[in-house]
């Protein structure tokens, strides 16, 4: 009893001493994140190409601001080093509000190029800029699409899929003669 009253006072002299001060909320107000987006809708040689912008965020209404769009060269480099960019073929700037804007660019010669899309939010005290890059060639594979059918999504080589199917088809016969042998010898 005696070292609960000795607590209870170290308590009582610690609230005397040291001023209590209110919680008070700091003057941080969070910006919300955005998320811009390009695509890219057309790029067939001899044609405009055709990129559509948009942004969004988690909030009830989408960012409104000006996205610019650039199109540049993209040189080829080693596999899993960074790409090449040239000086941009292609620049504008798109005023989003709150659908989907369709740009329509230049007829580009054959290659690869890189399309980004740059949000600058009117209301930059409550969203954050943000980009968004994407790759694209011209006059591959008949404008991208392979024809209208699948892309080449089958192994290497064919010897590849007939060596796995026999190892299942032994695998499987092992199994079966293995469980034969027990039944009988039970």
């Amino acid at each position: 009893m005696l070292r609960k009253l000795a607590a209870l006072t170290v308590l009582a002299v610690a609230f005397a001493v040291a001023p209590s001060t209110p919680a008070n909320a700091d003057d941080y107000t969070v910006k919300i994140p955005t998320v811009t987006r390009i695509q890219v809708i057309t790029a067939v040689p001899g044609e405009p190409i055709v990129l559509e912008v948009s942004a969004s965020a988690n909030y009830p209404t989408p960012p409104a601001g000006d996205i610019a769009v650039t199109v540049s060269a993209s040189g080829s480099a080693a596999r899993g080093a960074q790409a090449v960019v040239a000086k941009p073929v292609f620049t504008t700037t798109v005023h989003f509000v709150d659908k989907p804007i369709r740009v329509t660019g230049p007829r580009l010669p054959k290659g690869p190029y890189l399309a980004r899309a740059d949000l600058s939010p009117d209301n930059a005290d409550l969203f954050l800029p943000s980009s968004d890059t994407t790759r694209f060639r011209i006059g591959a594979d008949g404008g991208g699409d392979n024809g209208g059918g699948l892309p080449n999504t089958g192994g290497p080589d064919l010897m590849w899929l007939i060596l796995g199917g026999g190892l299942v088809v032994a695998g499987a016969g092992g199994v079966g003669y293995g469980r034969r042998r027990t039944d009988a010898a039970a």
